[in-house]
């Protein structure tokens, strides 16, 4: 029975699925993070080797006849050796990496060209030509873009709930729902430059990419009919439908593909940016299914299977 192997490397936890040509589940692990932007590739790669011989366990490696590795960050499939990873796993077969975004993707469509929105911790549009990526839009990080991201939405709470705190904005309830997530307790307009230090301070405190875990409060406010938060959902969609535009032609009727949380989940960014996609391209939303399984039908049609059997291998939303 032939086999094929599908990993999605992210930076808080890696995935891979084996699939037969008929689209069953064979074997599947979840395993530590292992992007090798945010973790060393000694650390990444043990953590690949790990998830791959647990999806793996009780399977003939004789079977598979193809991986690949869809790896999170643009320009880091080098610092993993996909080949000595498949013989890690007891596998002889050929072996490919390809950046996170092409099996996004996939993950959305068998179609070779299009491109692919993805907003969750940080935000990239890509326009995709014969699966491989040919332009991007963003994806330049925490510090100088990744706008409309989870991350940019916390910072952006967090801004908002500071000038509501020095008068410099409008009120808003984020002040309160910021400042109870970071501090354990609620600070109220009248905490003053001291309130505002303890923020500042418990922001530096962690990781940037810990703001990320903020973005859920911007999307409850602006539910609630919050006015700033409405503001900041509005700015992030704008910049994401501006990143697709910035990579596609406005007359192209290929699939668009989202992917990640913030801009495929049901969030108040994924509604309006959805709409606004709609209406510049009718017809060619689609969202993004099980990315370890597309990496596996990319792997499949690599090694001769016909595209058609996407309908089978991938789950679709």
């Amino acid at each position: 029975m032939a086999l094929y192997v599908g990993m999605d490397a992210g930076g808080t936890r890696s995935r891979a699925a084996v699939l037969d040509a008929s689209g069953a589940l064979r074997g599947t692990a979840v395993g530590l993070g292992a992007n090798p932007v945010s973790h060393v590739p000694e650390r990444a790669f043990d953590a690949l080797a790990g998830t791959l011989r647990a999806a793996l366990d009780g399977l003939p490696a004789s079977d598979v006849r193809g991986l690949v590795l869809g790896l999170a960050g643009a320009g880091t499939s080098g610092r993993i050796a996909v080949a000595d990873l498949a013989r890690a796993a007891g596998l002889a077969c050929p072996a490919h990496a390809v950046g996170d975004v092409v099996t996004a993707f996939a993950a959305g469509t068998a179609e070779p060209d299009g491109t692919v929105l993805v907003s969750g911790t940080g935000a990239t549009a890509v326009r995709i030509v014969g699966r491989c990526e040919a332009a991007v839009a963003d994806g330049n990080g925490w510090l100088l873009g990744d706008d409309g991201s989870g991350l940019w939405l916390g910072r952006e709470a967090v801004r908002a709930a500071l000038a509501a705190l020095d008068g410099r904005g409008a009120p808003t309830t984020l002040l309160t729902a910021v400042t109870a997530a970071l501090l354990g307790a609620p600070l109220a307009t009248g905490a003053g430059r001291e309130g505002a230090e303890r923020v500042v301070a418990a922001v530096h405190g962690e990781p940037p990419i810990a703001l990320a875990r903020l973005a859920p409060l911007v999307s409850a406010a602006a539910a609630a009919g919050d006015g700033v938060a409405g503001g900041i959902v509005a700015r992030a969609a704008d910049a994401l439908v501006g990143a697709v535009a910035a990579v596609r032609a406005s007359t192209e009727r290929t699939p668009i593909v989202l992917a990640g949380s913030v801009v495929a989940g049901p969030t108040p960014v994924a509604d309006r940016t959805r709409d606004a996609l709609a209406e510049r391209w009718p017809g060619c939303v689609r969202m993004a299914g099980d990315p370890a399984k597309a990496a596996a039908w990319l792997a499949a049609v690599r090694s001769g299977l016909p595209a058609r059997l996407h309908r089978t291998m991938v789950s679709l939303p």
